[in-house]
């Protein structure tokens, strides 16, 4: 338990004049059976020993307990749903009509309500961009047929842009159905390039660019539940790096993409740097990808690759796992960062 003052105020209880003291009480909320420990603030009165929970001060300490077993669970956040639907344009009734579920059942979700586990599974298979394809142009007369010309359109150049890059490539996993090794997402080679773009904008060595997109994807499956490009990681002695990442990059050197350079380093060590030739396609990513990849890579940016490998070696993640072992995302949770 903290304590500190605050202002100078009246006491709800006594009703007398005095400096009442702000603290910080770690409570027990009960999610669905299960004990999730939250952090709660009380103002006290010194005077007669009254504590008062102020909502003012203070968010639901059921929708903090709510985050954290989302979060513990792999279940949307609320603010994710809403982001998704109303990046696509999408009203709540038309999203719940081409899920088969109610209005006021996404209504609740997105402003709180803990979600169904089906429902979860529902919406997240509705966020691929081909899923919901399917659907809209499934959907009979649910949409007004400009917004759903509109729509069919848009997702179709999402489509296209994922693979923009490399049409001719035959990725061996990249038909693997979501599970915790690809972070709940199938590979899609258009964000996964276009991240490794915004990493390597201004050169970056390899073995750091490795670690910058394992941090990007990771942080993001610990924030949401959901990686970024669906790409799975392997233990390799230089930390964790994309499963057959040589495989990328020959990809999108092949396209002139990126080019590559040899740096030399005392005690004869030489590094390859990795540098970006075009823009990334930053129109891939939702707000809170950039939002992490930006951090991931303001957090290491004096990080050379000694240091960040040194770093990655603390991880769970790295510790308990054994070279060429596909690293599941549900260490995530552990992650430093």
């Amino acid at each position: 338990m903290t304590r500190r003052i605050i202002k100078h105020g009246v006491c709800s209880n006594c009703g007398r004049e005095t400096q009442l003291e702000l603290i910080t009480k770690e409570e027990v909320m009960h999610v669905r059976g299960e004990p999730i420990k939250v952090k709660v603030e009380y103002c006290k009165c010194p005077q007669c020993g009254d504590e008062v929970f102020d909502p003012n001060r203070n968010p639901d300490p059921f929708d903090k307990a709510y985050r954290e077993y989302r979060q513990k669970h792999a279940l949307l956040q609320p603010e994710e749903i809403k982001e998704w639907r109303k990046e696509h344009r999408l009203t709540q009734g038309e999203l719940a009509k081409l899920l088969g579920l109610g209005t006021a059942t996404i209504n609740r979700y997105e402003n709180g309500a803990l979600q169904d586990g089906s429902h979860d599974r529902l919406i997240r298979l509705a966020m691929d961009p081909l899923n919901l394809l399917k659907l809209v142009e499934r959907s009979g007369d649910i949409l007004p047929q400009a917004k759903k010309k509109a729509l069919v359109r848009a997702l179709r150049e999402i489509e296209a842009k994922s693979n923009s890059l490399d049409n001719s490539i035959s990725i061996n996993f990249g038909s693997l159905d979501p599970d915790e090794f690809n972070g709940y997402r199938r590979l899609d080679l258009g964000r996964l390039y276009n991240a490794i773009l915004f990493f390597c904008k201004d050169g970056v060595l390899k073995t750091k660019l490795n670690k910058l997109l394992f941090y990007a994807d990771f942080k993001h499956f610990k924030e949401y539940a959901l990686s970024i490009s669906g790409a799975r990681y392997a233990h390799i002695p230089f930390g964790p790096a994309p499963d057959n990442y040589e495989m990328y990059y020959g990809a999108l050197h092949s396209r002139k993409a990126i080019e590559s350079s040899e740096e030399q380093y005392p005690g004869g060590y030489a590094g390859e740097i990795i540098k970006a030739t075009v823009e990334p396609d930053l129109n891939l990513f939702s707000a809170g990808e950039l939002r992490i990849m930006a951090s991931v890579k303001e957090h290491f940016a004096g990080f050379n690759a000694s240091e960040i490998t040194a770093f990655s070696h603390k991880e769970i993640a790295y510790q308990e796992t054994n070279n060429g072992d596909i690293i599941s995302y549900n260490y995530a949770n552990q992650l430093n960062l």
